[in-house]
């Protein structure tokens, strides 16, 4: 007697939230004025005290600051009813391993004409990355597996073995939180300052979600 073999086709996602062990801050430095020269020194002027601040605390291995970067210049004019405006813009990105450096940094940081904060990036080292991939990878076909021989179960089957795995794309999802879309600006004590303006940030941070997904073909009789 022959038996019958059913094939059964399985779509499965696992998630994980792991606390972030980096955060990225996103900045710009920016000058408006009617004098285009005195614009491009002020900007010229606080990038280099902002600069020299992050220098002093940037060690690869040890931080607080493990990474930064300088970029994205970019120069615009206008005309109004003053005359011909003219703007300049410079973004910096400054990778923190101690958030409550980061705070103590971000308020010092703010206090420099026409800095602002647009958003806070958490995320986890290139190491932890490759190892939750793993893991979750694992945990996505284990998941699979029970799922179709749920499905055999319930037709009084057995899953007899597997004939494909297809990998779905690993998505990683580690938008920022916090100040997302917040900007923190300068003056009058500032988004995210208590009443003594020497306070520093107090960061809750946001888990970063990561997750795997996969389909599979298994064969049950």
């Amino acid at each position: 007697k022959l038996s019958m073999v059913t094939n059964i086709f399985v779509r499965e996602s696992v998630d994980h939230y792991e606390p972030p062990q980096r955060a990225t801050v996103h900045l710009d430095v920016k000058g408006t004025g009617l004098n285009r020269e005195h614009v491009r020194a002020q900007v010229s002027d606080v990038l280099h005290q902002v600069r020299a601040q992050i220098e002093s605390l940037h060690d690869e291995q040890e931080g607080p600051v493990t990474w930064f970067a300088v970029s994205k210049a970019r120069t615009w004019s206008w005309k109004d009813d003053d005359g011909v405006k003219f703007s300049e813009e410079v973004c910096v990105k400054v990778k923190f391993c101690d958030f409550s450096c980061m705070g103590t940094w971000m308020n010092s940081v703010l206090a420099f004409k026409g800095v602002r904060v647009w958003t806070i990036e958490w995320s986890v080292t290139e190491l932890r990355k490759r190892e939750l991939e793993t893991w979750l990878r694992q945990k996505a076909v284990r998941s699979a597996k029970d799922k179709a021989e749920q499905y055999a179960s319930a037709l009084g089957l057995q899953v007899s073995s597997v004939k494909t795995v297809a990998d779905e794309g690993f998505l990683e999802k580690s938008k920022s939180g916090g100040m997302s879309s917040a900007v923190a600006s300068r003056g009058g004590g500032g988004a995210g300052y208590g009443k003594d303006s020497s306070d520093a940030y107090q960061f809750t941070p946001e888990d970063v979600r990561m997750s795997a997904s996969i389909e599979a073909e298994f064969l049950a009789e």
